[in-house]
């Protein structure tokens, strides 16, 4: 399992497969890389890239407040070690905070954004009732939480166990204060200086989380797309149509 050590001397991991356009892939707190089990299939066409940010799953902790924009610049140290010039990042859920950060910090690193169930803040009760309640878990039984999210993601029992084995491994103070930043972090008032093409990605029954798309209106290049019969999770459990979705986004938006 490739590893580089940052500057800091702590060793974060990443996959790395395939070949083409790079995408780099952003998990929500205490996920890490595994939550994306279907996405390794897109290196077929692509090269895809999963990191476990640190303080989640095998990356050790730099630090134990870490924000929205520290991740944000930790993927430009690590797109630096790999010698890539541009990705498009793919953000999922709270990822999607690092990726839309990315992009507005590093806007010349960035080629396209994918964002799977994304917000620029948290604006719904039931979204914030979500972070509330993980935050309370994480602080009394991690691997409770582990477990629950593992089951809402995927069908195979292995899978399950392998991304709550993953999840046990995050550290419980970092998990907990990258779900704080992302409920307190807004970047609406900047969404208008994404300049690179957008991809909205959302389930049909997540209601209260694809009412968020209305803050990507004023966004020069946006594409939005709904899954029917689908709820938050769609990289886990929607993977053909979501891959569909990016297919034809980097036909028609990226390399056009």
């Amino acid at each position: 399992m490739p590893y580089y050590t940052n500057q800091q001397g702590k060793q974060l991991f990443y996959e790395d497969k395939g070949n083409g356009e790079a995408f780099v892939f952003l998990h929500p707190p205490g996920m890490g890389r595994k939550v994306f089990k279907m996405q390794h299939d897109l290196a077929e066409k692509y090269r895809v890239i999963f990191p476990d940010l640190s303080g989640n799953g095998d990356s050790e902790t730099v630090t134990k407040q870490p924000d929205v924009a520290f991740y944000a610049d930790e993927i430009i140290e690590l797109m630096d070690r790999l010698k890539l010039d541009q990705v498009i990042p793919v953000g999922y859920s709270c990822g999607g905070m690092i990726a839309q950060e990315l992009a507005l910090r590093h806007a010349n690193r960035v080629k396209g954004v994918v964002l799977a169930g994304g917000f620029p803040k948290v604006n719904t009760g039931m979204l914030h009732f979500e972070f509330s309640a993980g935050m309370r878990w994480v602080e009394q039984s991690p691997e409770t939480l582990a477990k629950l999210l593992s089951q809402s993601h995927f069908r195979s029992i292995d899978y399950k166990r392998e991304l709550c084995e993953h999840m046990a491994k995050s550290d419980p103070e970092v998990w907990h204060a990258y779900y704080h930043e992302c409920l307190q972090h807004d970047c609406t008032e900047r969404l208008p200086q994404l300049k690179v093409p957008l991809l909205l990605a959302y389930g049909a029954k997540e209601f209260w989380i694809n009412h968020h798309s209305m803050f990507y209106r004023d966004c020069p290049d946006v594409t939005f797309g709904l899954i029917e019969r689908a709820y938050h999770q769609i990289p886990a459990t929607h993977a053909p149509q979501f891959h569909e979705m990016i297919d034809r986004f980097v036909r028609t938006k990226v390399e056009k």
